[in-house]
C-alpha cells in the first residue's frame, strides 16, 4: 500500500493533524507521496515523494483528502478518473463527504492495512458546454449549477431531456445533482435527498416563479440538455464550485452520466442514514432520547 495525501491547507487543524497522520503511517513502514503544495506547508525534506495533484492518483494505492467537502470534490476532479479510491477524513465543519473523523486516525490505518473497507462508486456526471463548432467538457461529483450570478433578474432556462422538452424555468437558477450533490445545494433549494449509491439525475429549481414547479428524478441514461432564451441576461454556470463559466445565448449545456465513477473507501463508521442522522439531527428528541 501506498498512501497519497492531499489536504487543504487553510483548515486550522490541518498540519498538526497531517503530521499525526504521516507519524502513524511511517511507524507502520507506509510509502507516502504528497500533493506537491504541501511541500513547504509540511517542510517536507528533499527526499519525500511529492507529486501534482494531476498525477497523484497514477502513484498510489488510495489518496487520502483532509479538509471539508470543497477538499473533497476537488481531489475527485483530479484523481477520480485514474479508478485510485479516496478516502476523506473532515477537518472542516459540517462535512457529508468525510467519513472519517480525526480521532479516528489510527483506527482507519489499521482498517486500511487489513481490508477492513469497502469501495463505493459514486457517479460522476458529464458536462460538455457547446458554442458553434466548440465543445468544453468538464466533469462534476455534486452538481452542475446555472444561476443569474450577480444580475437581480430572474432567468429563463430551457431544458430538454433525451431530446424532448420537460420544462422552461423561470427562476433563480436551476440544479442538476447526482445522488452524492443531493445533500449539497440541492437540498437547500428544496431537492430531494438520495441514496449516494443510486445512479440518477436530480433537477431542482432555485426559486422558480410558479408554485406548481417541482423537482425532478431522472434515471442516469438521461441526456439534461439546457439553453437560456435570447432575450435573457447571461447566466452562471457553475461545475462542483470548482469551474465557472458565463453562458451566451447561443450555447447550450449538455449533461450526461460519465463512462467512470469515483471510488470511495467506506470503512464502515456510519451508512447514509446515520451521518443524515449525525448531520442534521434527524431522529432527535428535545428531551434527550433518541
Amino acid at each position: 500500500m501506498k498512501v497519497g495525501i492531499v489536504a487543504n491547507t487553510h483548515k486550522p487543524k490541518a498540519l498538526s493533524v497531517i503530521k499525526s497522520f504521516t507519524e502513524l503511517l511511517q511507524q507502520r513502514h507506509i510509502p507516502i507521496i504528497y500533493a506537491d503544495d504541501l511541500q513547504r506547508f509540511l517542510s517536507l525534506s528533499a527526499n519525500e515523494e511529492t507529486a501534482s495533484i494531476g498525477t497523484i492518483g497514477h502513484n498510489c494505492t488510495v489518496v487520502v483528502a483532509f479538509g471539508g467537502d470543497g477538499t473533497i470534490l476537488a481531489t475527485a476532479k483530479h484523481v477520480g478518473s485514474t479508478g485510485v479510491p479516496i478516502l476523506g477524513v473532515n477537518i472542516g465543519t459540517l462535512g457529508f463527504l468525510a467519513e472519517v473523523t480525526v480521532d479516528e486516525l489510527e483506527e482507519t490505518i489499521d482498517d486500511l492495512l487489513q481490508k477492513k473497507y469497502a469501495i463505493v462508486e459514486r457517479m460522476v456526471f458529464k458536462i460538455d458546454i457547446e458554442r458553434d463548432y466548440l465543445t468544453k467538457t468538464y466533469f462534476a461529483l455534486n452538481d452542475v449549477v446555472l444561476d443569474k450570478g450577480l444580475s437581480s433578474r430572474l432567468i429563463f432556462i430551457d431544458a430538454r431531456v433525451n431530446g424532448v422538452f420537460l420544462n422552461s424555468y423561470r427562476a433563480d437558477g436551476l440544479i442538476i445533482a447526482t445522488p452524492t450533490g443531493s445533500t449539497a445545494y440541492s437540498m437547500s433549494a428544496g431537492g430531494p435527498l438520495v441514496v449516494p449509491d443510486l445512479h440518477a439525475f436530480i433537477v431542482t429549481p432555485i426559486c422558480p416563479h410558479s408554485l406548481t414547479v417541482r423537482p425532478i428524478v431522472l434515471s442516469d441514461d438521461a441526456v439534461v440538455e439546457l439553453s437560456i432564451r435570447k432575450e435573457a441576461e447571461p447566466v452562471q454556470v457553475n461545475i462542483d464550485g470548482q469551474n465557472r463559466y458565463k453562458l451566451l445565448f447561443n450555447e447550450k449545456v449538455r449533461i450526461s452520466k460519465s463512462d467512470y465513477n469515483v471510488r470511495w473507501i467506506s470503512i464502515g463508521k456510519g451508512d447514509f442514514f446515520h451521518i443524515l442522522r449525525t448531520k442534521l439531527n434527524w431522529g432527535v428528541n428535545h428531551k434527550g432520547v433518541n
